[in-house]
C-alpha cells in the first residue's frame, strides 16, 4: 500500500550537543530511534560515528553529523518500512529527490569523496509484498564529478535533473554501472550484471520504500561531513521533506514540544535507572530523578 506522509522534523535522540552513536565492533550496529517509527542509525562499525548534533546546523539547529576514522569504518541513517508492504510511491512517479550535504576541510579521503544519497527499491509480488529488496545510490563521482568542495553546503537534486545511479541488492554486492535514473524509471528498466553476477531488475512498476545516507566503508583516510534536507516528490502527490534536528532540553518524548507529557514521562519513569541508551534520562547520569525533572519544569513551554 502506498502511503503520503507529511513534511516532518527528525529530532535526535538526545538533548543538546545531539547523539553520537559509535560502535569499535566488525560486526553492524543498529540503534532504532524510540520516537521516530522506522529512522534509525545503521550498519555502524569499527568507530564510525554518527548521530543528529549542533556541530553543522542548517535549516535550524542541527544536521546529520558523519564521522569515519579509518577506511573499515562505516555509519548511516536510514529510514524503511519494516512491514515489508509500505511504500511511498513508484518508482516512476519519483519526480523529485534532492538532499544538502557537507564536507568538513579536515576530511582527508579522497577529493572526490561526499555522503552519497541511497533510495530503497524493490518489487511488489502477486499478494502485494515488497520482495528484491535494494539500494539505488547517487553519488557525483559517478556523474563526471571531480573534486567536491569543502567547507560549504551543497545542495543537489537528482531526479528532475536525471542524475545516474548504481545499484546495491541486499545481500547482493555492488553493481556500479550507473544508469540514469529515467532508465531505472523505464517499462523495461536495467538490471545490471558484472560477469557471473545478475543483479536485480528494477523499472517504473519497482516501490521507494525508504531513504539512506552514510559514509564509508573503504574510503581511505578520515572523513568528516553532515547532511540536512532530504526531500522526495512524487507526481500522485506525496511529498517528504526530513529535515534534522536535535530535540531542545526537556524535551522527553521528541516531538519537539517541552509541555505536560514530558512531565508526565519523567513522573512516571521517576526513579528508574537507565542505560547508555535512554533517553528519558534526561543529563545522562543512569538515572531519572530530582535533575530530569527540574530539567523539565526549567525549560516548560518551549520548543515548537
Amino acid at each position: 500500500m502506498a502511503l503520503a506522509q507529511p513534511e516532518t522534523r527528525v529530532y535526535s535522540v538526545f538533548m543538546p550537543p545531539g547523539d553520537w552513536f559509535t560502535h569499535s565492533g566488525a560486526n553492524y550496529a543498529f540503534f532504532p530511534f524510540f520516537h521516530h517509527w522506522n529512522w534509525y542509525y545503521g550498519h555502524v562499525q569499527r568507530d564510525g560515528v554518527v548521530g543528529i548534533r549542533t556541530d553543522y546546523p542548517r535549516s535550524g539547529n542541527g544536521s546529520v553529523f558523519f564521522s569515519t576514522p579509518t577506511a573499515l569504518a562505516k555509519s548511516d541513517i536510514e529510514f524503511r518500512f519494516l512491514d515489508g508492504q509500505t511504500y511511498w510511491g513508484r518508482l516512476r512517479d519519483l519526480e523529485w529527490l534532492s538532499y544538502e550535504w557537507y564536507r568538513d576541510g579536515r576530511s582527508t579521503v579522497g577529493a572526490h569523496i561526499h555522503l552519497p544519497l541511497r533510495i530503497y527499491v524493490g518489487n511488489l509480488d502477486s499478494q502485494g509484498r515488497i520482495r528484491d529488496l535494494g539500494y539505488l545510490i547517487y553519488e557525483l563521482s559517478m556523474n563526471g564529478g571531480g573534486a567536491v568542495p569543502v567547507d560549504t553546503w551543497v545542495q543537489e537534486e537528482l531526479a528532475a535533473s536525471n542524475r545516474r545511479f548504481w545499484q546495491n541488492p541486499i545481500n547482493g554486492g555492488n553493481f556500479f554501472d550507473a544508469q540514469p535514473l529515467s532508465v531505472w524509471q523505464s517499462e523495461e528498466g536495467y538490471q545490471p550484471r558484472d560477469g557471473d553476477r545478475i543483479g536485480v531488475r528494477y523499472n517504473g512498476d519497482s516501490v521507494v520504500c525508504g531513504v539512506s545516507v552514510g559514509a564509508g566503508t573503504g574510503w581511505n583516510g578520515v572523513f568528516i561531513g553532515a547532511v540536512a534536507n532530504i526531500i522526495l516528490r512524487f507526481r500522485h502527490g506525496v511529498q517528504l521533506h526530513f529535515n534534522f534536528e536535535v530535540r531542545p532540553a526537556g524535551d522527553v518524548n521528541g516531538d519537539g514540544q517541552v509541555d505536560d507529557t514530558d512531565l508526565l514521562w519523567i513522573l512516571m519513569l521517576f526513579g528508574t535507572n537507565c542505560s547508555a541508551y535512554c533517553p528519558y534520562d534526561l543529563n545522562r547520569d543512569g538515572t531519572v530523578d530530582d535533575t530530569d525533572l527540574l530539567i523539565v519544569l526549567t525549560h516548560f513551554g518551549t520548543g515548537g
